[in-house]
């Protein structure tokens, strides 16, 4: 799959007094997510961004992408990129951004929750069932989200056991798009 067609180039940092949900890009992005993306599967399973990029690098992701194979669709949950599709990992500008978590504000917090409410509106008639298992932070802006928009996210708390959480995340995410087919 080809990278989505962002025009605007510039390396996507939070930085004190910037908001990166507004940064061209990211705009870009979120406009093609919400009117341009389709997904041919069933389940999706959503997992967290990373510090580490591509995403797909991270040992989480490793052990959900072995197990769901492309049977299932994976998300990474970011901010301030919404939602990003595996297929989109290693693309500009989801492959070198920063934005850690501690550093959202109150208000970019809210945008979030906000942006993410439309996000999951636009992926929502293309996969059955969400699942999402993700760390305490992600995991109630998910919840938040998921409520305002009335889509339906099977959410799982990542606990002090993340390698096992995803495994089991996966397992599940797996076992119901066999039993979609």
């Amino acid at each position: 799959m080809s990278c989505p067609p962002i025009t605007y180039r510039g390396r996507v940092v939070k930085e004190d007094g910037v908001d990166p949900f507004k940064h061209p890009s990211v705009v870009e992005w979120h406009n093609y997510l919400f009117t341009k993306w389709r997904s041919k599967k069933k389940i999706a399973l959503l997992l967290p961004c990373t510090e580490k990029k591509p995403y797909h690098n991270s040992p989480t992701h490793i052990i959900a992408e072995s197990i769901v194979k492309d049977k299932v669709q994976l998300y990474s949950v970011s901010e301030p990129m919404l939602l990003v599709p595996r297929e989109f990992e290693d693309c500009y500008p989801f492959n070198d951004y920063d934005y850690p978590p501690s550093k959202m504000t109150k208000e970019e917090r809210e945008e979030f929750i906000q942006l993410l409410t439309t996000a999951l509106k636009a992926i929502t008639p293309y996969h059955k069932h969400i699942i999402a298992v993700l760390p305490k932070h992600h995991y109630h802006v998910l919840s938040e989200a998921s409520r305002l928009s009335g889509v339906k996210v099977e959410l799982i708390p990542y606990g002090r056991l993340a390698f096992r959480s995803v495994k089991e995340a996966a397992l599940k995410a797996l076992k119901l798009a066999e039993d979609y087919k």
